[in-house]
Parts: structure tokens; sequence; C-alpha cells
């Protein structure tokens, strides 16, 4: 795990601890995601607010967490209002929420990112904005809501070549694992049939997903990057349990938590 990945969920542990708010562990899978997608901005147009400007859609909304601190990394946000994350009299919800500058669309309501998306590379095409791209994280749990699948439908229908669909991909969702009440697999194939250009990927990769997402920037159908993740990712007593789904870290566990990281961490440097 890179430097700055654990410095992020070092970060995401913090605002949450002192929020008392939830969501970690899906906030914690999608960091790399998220990282390479800001990346991958021109955060010159992003500060413009230019209109020809990539977006970015976090339809998994409630990793909100993730997203503001993602945004304090690529210089989106101070560090003053990201602490006052999900406290009283904060804009900073526990979803994704449009009030703040730069998040384009509030989510939360699983399965609407991904229409907005397909909408907005809609409207570049008609605005001529060529090189525009609208990039939507959606959680494999929400996959399961058939708007998604109206949506990917539709946008391999039309060829969306300027739309970039990033799958969490880590098999929980908030009541038990996504392959339990309905199966996701064959997801690659799926997409594919959609009329999509699908990959597969360590979703804990940042590079990977970052190459990915420039070696298709002058494709002719739509991107879909299934990124494989793991819930919790980082905090050994939080991967793969559900239960964080839900539930703060008390004092012992955020302590116990932010030691791991700091060991982590500590290994990088070696």
């Amino acid at each position: 795990m890179k430097n700055n990945e654990t410095s992020t969920r070092k970060a995401i542990l913090d605002i949450v601890h002192r929020s008392s708010a939830s969501h970690i562990a899906s906030s914690f899978s999608v960091v790399e995601i998220l990282s390479a997608v800001y990346r991958s901005l021109d955060i010159n147009k992003v500060k413009k607010q230019s209109n020809d400007r990539d977006r970015v859609i976090v339809s998994k909304g409630h990793s909100a967490a993730a997203l503001y601190t993602i945004l304090f990394k690529f210089g989106l946000m101070s560090k003053s209002d990201l602490e006052k994350y999900h406290t009283n009299n904060s804009l900073l919800s526990g979803h994704a929420s449009h009030f703040i500058p730069y998040v384009e669309h509030s989510t939360g309501g699983l399965g609407h990112g991904l229409s907005v998306a397909v909408g907005i590379c809609i409207g570049f095409k008609s605005k001529k904005f060529l090189s525009s791209r609208a990039y939507v994280i959606v959680g494999d749990g929400e996959l399961h809501e058939g708007s998604n699948w109206e949506a990917l439908m539709l946008a391999g229908h039309l060829k969306l070549d300027n739309l970039c669909v990033l799958i969490d991909n880590n098999t929980l969702g908030g009541i038990g694992k996504t392959d339990e009440c309905c199966s996701l697999n064959p997801l690659k194939e799926k997409l594919n049939s959609f009329g999509f250009t699908a990959f597969e990927v360590n979703g804990h990769n940042e590079d990977k997903i970052y190459s990915i997402i420039q070696q298709t920037k002058n494709t002719f159908r739509p991107v879909g990057i299934i990124c494989k993740t793991i819930k919790g990712k980082g905090v050994s007593f939080m991967e793969n349990n559900n239960v964080w789904h839900y539930r703060p870290p008390n004092r012992e566990e955020y302590e116990r938590g932010l030691g791991e990281l700091m060991e982590t961490n500590d290994h990088c440097k070696m």
C-alpha cells in the first residue's frame, strides 16, 4: 500500500471516528479507485468549473468520507472543512452532496448515479465536447438495481465512448454478500455483451486503474472497469466484516486501526 493511500485511510478513520459516522468499510474499499479517477482529471478545469470539464459521479454515495478526503488530497477541499465531516451544521453529510463545491451530483439513493452519468455523456456529445468524459463509481451491491442495467444498455446502444464506469467489486452489500441474492457473474462478460469494453483489475492498484483510464480515452465504446476490492481494506478487523457498513469505531477500535495503518505506512517507507 502506497504512503498516500495509507494517509487517505488514516484521514477517513479520523473523520469517521470523530463524527461517529458509518460506512467506513465502504470508504476504505474505494480509495484507490477515486484516487486514480481524480488523478486523471484536469484539476484546473474542475476548479474553474469549465463547461467541458470531466465529471465524476460517485453513485455509491455512502462512501462520502472517501470522496471528501480525496477532494482534500487534490486541493479541492480545505482541511478545516474536511474535519467538519458529518458534524452539526456541516454541509458534509454522510452521503455525497452537490451542496459541496466540486461534487457534481448528490448520491446515495443507489442506482441513480449511472443514469445521470449517461445523461451527462449525451450532453457532452450534443455540445461537441469531444474530449470530455464522465466517470461513475458504482458499488456491486447497487448493481442489483434495475435502473443500472437500463443505463448500461442505453450507453452501449448509443456507443457512449465518453463514459467510464468503475465498479467497486468488494462482494458485500449492506445486508450480505452481493452474490447470495442474485449473482452478478459473469460480470465482465455481461458488460461486454452490453457493448462495453470491460476490464478486471485489482481495485487496490491505483496505477493499474489509472493506466486503463488513460489507454481507453480513445476507444469507440463505453468502458467498464471491474475493480476487485476488499471492503474495509487496510484495517484487519474491518476487512470483509460487514458490521463496519453501519457502525463507527469506538476509541479503542480507532486506536487499533490507526496503529495498523501507521505500521503499514512504516513498512512502505522501507
